[in-house]
């Protein structure tokens, strides 16, 4: 049965780089539904996330879309999401009614109902992969997977299994905790709040350290790894949490930076760099991904199908309610990722 395609449909759209929730985005819902090209697919969406790199690419300061870098407002916004296969352009073989995940490259557009884009940048979903699980394939999974291979290559892990990572109730964090467990290392997590003590514990954390209520932290955390320090730490949050992880690792240890929620600096002091010989260094996906072969989609597929790690939902937003849904981004102790559902 053919499908509908209408003329019109709604977007968000970044109108100026700033505030989401102060006039940076717009919905149009009239916007036009583009038309695909030689080997271009139109896909339906069904699902968009919203993600903290979302939120940076709304605030005009994420280097990986080219509108940012080139201070282009005016696009539609949205790194990942999924949807179907409706209409196929000139010399494409993907079939209509294939589910799919877009890789938008260094662009953004998945907050809307349609958009274009070519067939061999699409991810075909498995029949058993839901719509929820599959439009968080790539940001977080990806991520924790990226830095997991990192810390087992470069950090001291073989003698040592303590990782510390901040932000430890985000989505990702979650899915870190679940991952680090399967490969037999173990995790402190920092906190702000005990509402996710609990919660956390039941994924496979270790230890959960609520940061600010703990009275001597070097002294809890050098109690916990049995004086050995930890051998990695993973940081989205620099500031004070950051500092203070990165101030417990062991000789060689690794700190791996890959978000800064606090917006302030992570300090790092010479003495641990010259006399225990640390290792500084940043997480960024659209890097590490450029190195990866076409099976690590399949792979991460396989791992959220054998529950290996877990995509959690918080809420769903229509694009109508987007102020809600950042509202809800920006709450402490969101256990899950939001999603915008345009059907």
């Amino acid at each position: 049965m053919a499908t509908h395609i209408p003329s019109t449909q709604k977007a968000l759209e970044i109108v100026s780089f700033g505030d989401p929730l102060k006039g940076a985005l717009r919905l149009n819902t009239t916007a036009s539904v583009p038309k695909p090209g030689p080997g271009q697919v139109l896909v339906k969406m069904r699902y968009a996330c919203l993600n903290p790199a979302d939120v940076f690419v709304v605030q005009g300061v994420y280097p990986g879309v080219a509108a940012v870098r080139e201070r282009r407002p005016g696009f539609v916004g949205g790194l990942e999401g999924v949807g179907e296969v409706v209409a196929q352009g000139p010399a494409t073989s993907l079939p209509v009614g294939t589910r799919v995940i877009p890789t938008l490259l260094d662009r953004s557009g998945c907050w809307q109902q349609y958009l274009v884009v070519d067939e061999n940048l699409c991810i075909k979903v498995p029949q058993d992969i839901g719509d929820k699980e599959a439009a968080q394939l790539i940001v977080n999974p990806l991520t924790v997977v990226g830095m997991l291979e990192q810390i087992e290559a470069e950090a001291p892990v073989h003698g040592n299994p303590w990782i510390g990572q901040t932000a430890a109730n985000s989505t990702l964090g979650r899915m870190f905790i679940q991952l680090a467990k399967k490969r037999g290392l173990c995790t402190v997590n920092f906190v702000r709040s005990k509402a996710s003590v609990a919660e956390l514990k039941q994924l496979g954390a270790d230890e959960v350290i609520v940061f600010g209520e703990e009275p001597n932290l070097a002294e809890r955390l050098n109690a916990i790894t049995n004086g050995r320090g930890l051998a990695a730490v993973v940081d989205a949050v620099g500031g004070e949490m950051g500092s203070a992880a990165l101030a417990a690792l062991s000789p060689g240890g690794l700190f791996v930076g890959y978000g800064l929620q606090s917006g302030k600096p992570t300090c790092v002091m010479n003495s641990d760099l010259i006399f225990k010989g640390i290792v500084v260094r940043g997480f960024w996906l659209a890097t590490w991904l450029k190195k990866q072969k076409q099976t690590i989609f399949e792979e991460v597929l396989d791992m959220i199908r054998k529950g290996e790690m877990r995509p959690q939902v918080e809420q769903e937003y229509t694009l109508e309610k987007y102020e809600d849904a950042f509202r809800a981004q920006f709450a402490p102790d969101r256990k899950g990722k939001i999603l915008f559902k345009l059907e």
